[in-house]
């Protein structure tokens, strides 16, 4: 009778216990977790630009209008541009929101019939005219084929300080330095 009771504690026992390779696959799974990096993607228009970075900020509708530093890009004429931006790790959850660019894709910018610029080139040029250190957004983006004119109307992330209206003729473009 003792013999059968210690076979039946032997019995339980081993079936509590785990195994080292168990113990060992969660161990391996736990810091895959923790080494795998975050990938997140943004778009939008360039609103501001620095030698190394980019501040995206997507086109406002209801809950649109977020904008991100995105740094690690190329040296290039960024301002007006409309990308499509891959984050690579952590984003920054700062305000402007900020993170490590992956990959940076232009997407190529709508030309009116009969207009000189594209959008990006109006919006570039509208860009000059502003303040830019309030993060502002697209509210609109418009070619007046009549007369011969881009409305812009942008609008600042940050504050609640209203819509700000830019005329931009439409003639031949030059890149700003």
């Amino acid at each position: 009778m003792i013999k059968k009771w210690w076979l039946l504690i032997l019995i339980v026992m081993a079936g509590c216990g785990t195994t080292d390779v168990e113990e060992k696959e969660e161990a391996d799974s736990d810091s895959t977790d923790e080494t795998q990096e975050e990938t997140s993607a943004y778009s939008g228009y360039v609103m501001d630009q620095n030698e190394t970075s980019i501040l995206v900020v997507d086109t406002i509708e209801p809950n649109g209008g977020e904008p991100i530093w995105v740094s690690g890009v190329e040296k290039d004429m960024w301002l007006g541009k409309k990308v499509e931006v891959t984050i690579d790790g952590a984003v920054a959850e700062s305000t402007p929101m900020q993170g490590e660019a992956g990959k940076v894709t232009v997407v190529d910018a709508d030309q009116p019939e009969g207009a000189d610029m594209n959008e990006s080139q109006a919006l570039a040029t509208a860009l000059t005219e502003v303040d830019r250190g309030n993060a502002l957004a697209v509210e609109s983006l418009t070619y007046e084929k009549e007369s011969d004119e881009w409305v812009v109307k942008m609008r600042s992330t940050v504050t609640e300080s209203g819509s700000e209206k830019v005329i931009v003729s439409d003639e031949n473009f030059e890149e700003q330095p």
